[in-house]
């Protein structure tokens, strides 16, 4: 890992998710894709090797490991199916970490369904408006839409982020339920990670249901946001590195004037630029992984490592296109396949002005 150094279990957890995301997923991956959905078998395997949700204390279930721990699982899954590493994140980057910091302990059972093998969803703020409303407040009930629910096609329950009367809440909310539509939406790349828009019909959201009231949502959204990006940044990471061994594969076998590609000056300069911007970028998510780890504090290192991950990834995505020539606009190959997935992965993160005046707020005040 360069600089960063694994103590022996985070080794064992890197060797042992390899071989199984090469040896389960890999060959899945194009139906994965073509299909836009993941089998089911593959949650189940990764519930019993405790992976699903491996942040979850041990008491309640899980396997109590550390964000180092889960951003190389997520690394290894992405890389197989960034789908995958996609589902891993949300279950674990927002609704896993929402419920462990900030549930109560009438939430503490979805943590156990979470460790059992159940799968979270969660309402991301995309700043697209959105058509809910409140029908009543007590009890309290909403119709409209959510667009763009994480997880939200194969979740077993989802998070909303709801403006209430008051302002905003975080909801918990069963699903299916007989008042809520689910639909998919089309998506450029991460066809396959459940991304869905939901419609509620006179739902009823009860007292119990509420994880956190709206006079400290804005921070506990702050809070499990900078998390996930942390999350997203290790998929952001397995994307790159899926487009650079697939591009030296074919760079081998692929023959042009009766040479191999790789011999050509331009293939290898940027085979080499793609291997020096992952190595930065694999320092720079760990280290901030660490950080969190430590207590220390991690945003600034979360920001730099996000949006050097989106940026390695769609970079790498690109020029694997290009070592493929051709080839790598069809879906014979699953290069094009790792662009679409990076530019999600960028979409989803922060734009670069955002996250510079983040940077610089903090450097200077």
């Amino acid at each position: 890992m360069g600089l960063i150094k694994l103590n022996n279990e985070q080794k064992l957890i890197q060797n042992e998710v390899r071989k199984f995301a090469i040896q389960e997923i890999e060959p899945l991956s194009t139906d994965i894709e073509k299909n836009g959905k993941i089998p089911e078998e593959i949650f189940k395997k990764l519930a019993e090797l405790g992976l699903l949700c491996p942040i979850i204390p041990a008491e309640l279930g899980g396997a109590g490991l550390d964000t180092t721990s889960l951003c190389i699982i997520t690394e290894e899954l992405a890389r197989a199916c960034g789908s995958l590493g996609f589902v891993l994140a949300v279950n674990n980057g927002l609704v896993g970490f929402a419920l462990i910091n900030y549930g109560k302990e009438k939430n503490k059972s979805y943590l156990n369904r979470l460790s059992n093998g159940e799968l979270g969803g969660f309402d991301f703020e995309t700043g697209i408006k959105e058509d809910i409303k409140i029908l009543q407040n007590k009890p309290f009930k909403i119709a409209g839409t959510k667009r763009f629910i994480l997880n939200g096609e194969m979740a077993n329950f989802v998070i909303l982020n709801i403006h209430t009367v008051n302002g905003e809440g975080l909801f918990i909310l069963e699903n299916p339920n007989e008042k809520i539509k689910v639909s998919k939406p089309y998506v450029l790349g991460m066809k396959s990670a459940g991304i869905a828009d939901i419609t509620f019909d006179n739902v009823e959201i009860s007292e119990e249901s509420c994880l956190v009231k709206s006079i400290s949502s804005n921070q506990v959204m702050g809070e499990v946001n900078k998390y996930f990006h942390l999350c997203l940044s290790a998929i952001g990471l397995g994307i790159a590195e899926a487009s650079l061994e697939a591009s030296i594969k074919y760079s081998k076998e692929r023959k042009q004037f009766n040479r191999t590609i790789c011999e050509f000056p331009m293939v290898r300069e940027m085979l080499a630029e793609m291997k020096i911007r992952i190595e930065a970028t694999r320092n720079l998510v760990y280290d901030a992984a660490s950080r969190f780890d430590t207590s220390e504090e991690y945003g600034i290192a979360c920001d730099i490592a996000l949006v050097t991950s989106a940026e390695t990834a769609v970079y790498c995505g690109i020029k694997s296109v290009q070592v493929f020539g051709g080839y790598g606009y069809t879906k014979d190959y699953p290069v094009e396949r790792y662009l679409r997935d990076a530019k999600s992965v960028q979409s989803l993160s922060e734009s670069r002005i955002t996250l510079n005046e983040k940077i610089a707020r903090v450097l200077i005040y």
